[in-house]
């Protein structure tokens, strides 16, 4: 990864393998345990940490490889461009890297996002910083105050400023990468990337680095359906509920993770019946009863259990309820034929699965209270 700039260490380290890792860093040849693979530069080359596998790519393979890894932790969701530098250094990078309307953009990204954490310490240095370029290049102060008093007006809009930024640079990278033609195809890797983040720090409850991350996959120019899932996919997600209101307001909620995430997958549910979407239906209120079980997990992907008749057949037998099984088998088998009927036993399914989650305790709950009982 010799193309990413040191002053990124600090990213590339908090975000290494053992936090969160795209699959494209996995070896596919170690099964599931997702095992980091190692990049070389130098000869073009993939090489696994442990099967020891090794994939060699051609000059142009390894461009767009390097172009989607490069966006990931260089336009990372949730951090500052201008990480860990003094306002000198950021002065450097006007002076040196960046021309005044690519600086004027992070600088505007830094400081919403500094905002929205409410970090005052960062939009102060900021503020400096275009204090220390007016003073320096000689530049009429009035633009510039005017440029902050934006940023700072108290319109929840403001705030679709960030996103609109990482994906704008993000676009402009492909296009330097490759023709027009296949940059679809690279925003749809993209999407995957963001979606694999959003869904790492949801179980950190970063609502933050969630919302920047599923309003740039709206941005995203790739397949309509696509989108359109996804945006009922965040929308229906209890953790992303008021969020710019809150921004405003400076009001911080106190989410359970795991409950947000079981709501999440009932608003699917019911999102998907109402779209007479069956099999995703039932998959994702099974996923609900799943997480409350403690099987199933947004994170990490080694915890995401399978949606298939074997899974589904155990979880019902772990509640004890043969009917709910036989609601999924109707459901899943009518899918393709009969979507009024599948529908129909989608909703039985559903239901069951909310009247039960109350009365459902963790297998692990389970194994304490025998494990107590024994003693």
């Amino acid at each position: 990864m010799s193309n990413i700039s040191s002053s990124q260490d600090t990213v590339l380290d908090e975000w290494s393998f053992k936090i969160w890792s795209d699959s494209r860093d996995w070896c596919n040849h170690c099964n599931k345990e997702k095992n980091k693979l190692v990049f070389d530069d130098q000869t073009k080359t993939t090489r696994c940490s442990q099967c020891e596998h090794v994939e060699t790519y051609d000059e142009a393979s390894w461009k767009v490889l390097q172009a989607k890894r490069y966006v990931s932790t260089q336009y990372m969701p949730g951090k500052y461009f201008f990480d860990h530098l003094s306002k000198e250094e950021i002065f450097q990078k006007y002076l040196r890297e960046l021309n005044h309307s690519n600086w004027s953009s992070w600088l505007m990204h830094d400081y919403l996002l500094a905002r929205m954490k409410n970090d005052k310490t960062i939009q102060d240095k900021l503020i400096e910083t275009a204090k220390l370029i007016v003073e320096k290049m000689s530049y009429d102060p009035k633009p510039w105050k005017t440029f902050f008093e934006k940023l700072d007006a108290p319109d929840p809009e403001i705030f679709h400023q960030v996103p609109q930024t990482i994906y704008e640079f993000v676009e402009k990278k492909f296009q330097e990468t490759t023709p027009n033609e296949d940059i679809s195809s690279m925003l749809d890797g993209y999407v995957t990337t963001l979606t694999s983040l959003y869904s790492y720090n949801r179980s950190k409850g970063d609502r933050i680095t969630c919302w920047i991350s599923s309003e740039t996959i709206k941005l995203c120019d790739t397949d309509e359906y696509s989108i359109e899932f996804y945006t009922t996919l965040f929308e229906c997600d209890p953790l992303l509920e008021s969020f710019q209101e809150d921004l405003i307001a400076e009001k911080k909620r106190e989410i359970n993770i795991k409950d947000s995430y079981i709501q999440w997958e009932l608003n699917l549910a019911d999102k998907f019946l109402q779209q007479s979407k069956a099999l995703v239906a039932v998959q994702s209120a099974y996923e609900a009863l799943a997480a409350k079980l403690g099987i199933h997990t947004i994170w990490p992907p080694t915890k995401t259990i399978q949606f298939d008749i074997n899974t589904v057949k155990k979880v019902c037998e772990i509640v004890n309820d043969a009917e709910l099984f036989r609601f999924y088998d109707l459901a899943t088998d009518l899918d393709a034929i009969d979507a009024a009927k599948a529908c129909y036993y989608a909703k039985h399914f559903i239901e069951s699965v909310k009247k039960m989650l109350p009365n459902v305790t963790s297998i692990e709950q389970e194994l304490e209270k025998q494990l107590k009982y024994i003693t």
